[in-house]
């Protein structure tokens, strides 16, 4: 990208930065950057809130207000990420080394109980392979999994876990790509949020939907691509070493019920069996974002897995 194209973006999404609202939580300084957590609420363990990919903090309000009844619970924005500042290229390999600092830095203390929406089932169970003492039940609200998320390699769809980087790499393009921009995320269930929120939401997307560059170039794209499937083939990886990952942690695991699919269902009941101490549930009616279409049912799950956590016991079927 030219010099001047370059100026007029970092310009643009500035402006659009200032419209921001202040943020709800705390804006942490990360040592020259700054992450916002949101943190209410009293009770242990913490529960923690992992939202998916283009999703912010406040995508949890529903879930983590009534969460905060019983519990001490906190969401967050990952860098780049509604309020949170971006960060160096290379921290994306670090997630959740970045969680872990800005949980300690904010003066949560594990263990926590994590709950990931969509990509973000991937990374709650990334932060437990990194930091498995502080992880003590998990909640997968319609998870992201490493058998689901292809790519074409010598003509053919294959799993990206499956790839090695060296066999990834010559699926990178060799020329810039010019980015395909969506729209801001609006209607339902985002317009679930109350109303001074959901305003605050398109913003956020558009400001997120901004800060792409006009052209991607292939070092651009190789290190993104590179970046995942590093991610997705250790998560692999971990299922080969253990039959059960996740120990006897309680974990629960939920699937949409609005468009029913049999193998992603398939795929929610394997990752269920990663503990010995689970229990998969297809909630009815709910879309993707079951946190938002429907938030008592994730509400429960929380409930649950505390309750087996505080307890010792085993979680209740439902």
């Amino acid at each position: 990208m030219a010099a001047g194209a370059l100026i007029c973006h970092a310009a643009a999404v500035d402006a659009q930065q200032q419209d921001l609202a202040q943020a709800p939580g705390m804006l942490v300084d990360m040592g020259g950057r700054r992450l916002h957590i949101i943190c209410i609420g009293r009770g242990a363990p913490t529960v923690v809130l992992e939202a998916g990919a283009s999703s912010f903090a406040i995508d949890w309000t529903l879930v983590q207000r009534e969460v905060a009844r019983t519990n001490r619970v906190c969401s967050y924005d990952r860098a780049g990420m509604g309020w949170s500042d971006a960060a160096p290229n290379s921290a994306r390999a670090n997630e959740s080394r970045d969680l872990k600092e800005l949980l300690g830095k904010a003066g949560e203390r594990p263990p926590y109980v994590m709950v990931g929406a969509s990509r973000g089932g991937l990374q709650v169970r990334a932060y437990l392979a990194d930091y498995p003492d502080d992880v003590a039940g998990l909640v997968l609200v319609d998870p992201a999994s490493e058998d689901r998320l292809f790519t074409y390699f010598q003509g053919q769809p294959v799993a990206i876990a499956s790839l090695t980087a060296e066999q990834l790499s010559t699926t990178f393009p060799t020329r810039p790509i010019i980015a395909r921009r969506r729209n801001p995320q609006t209607g339902a269930p985002f317009d679930r949020l109350p109303p001074e929120l959901y305003q605050q939401r398109i913003k956020l997307d558009e400001r997120l939907i901004a800060s792409i560059p006009d052209f991607m170039t292939p070092e651009f794209i190789g290190a993104a691509q590179e970046g995942e499937r590093a991610l997705l083939a250790r998560l692999l990886a971990t299922r080969s070493a253990s039959t059960h990952p996740l120990g006897d942690r309680p974990t629960v695991v939920l699937s949409r019920g609005d468009e029913r699919n049999v193998e992603r269902e398939d795929v929610h009941r394997a990752l269920a069996r990663l503990s010995t101490n689970s229990r998969h549930s297809v909630v009815a009616n709910a879309g993707h974002e079951i946190h938002l279409f429907e938030p008592s049912a994730v509400v429960q799950a929380v409930a649950d897995v505390v309750q087996a956590v505080h307890e010792k016991k085993k979680l209740p079927p439902r």
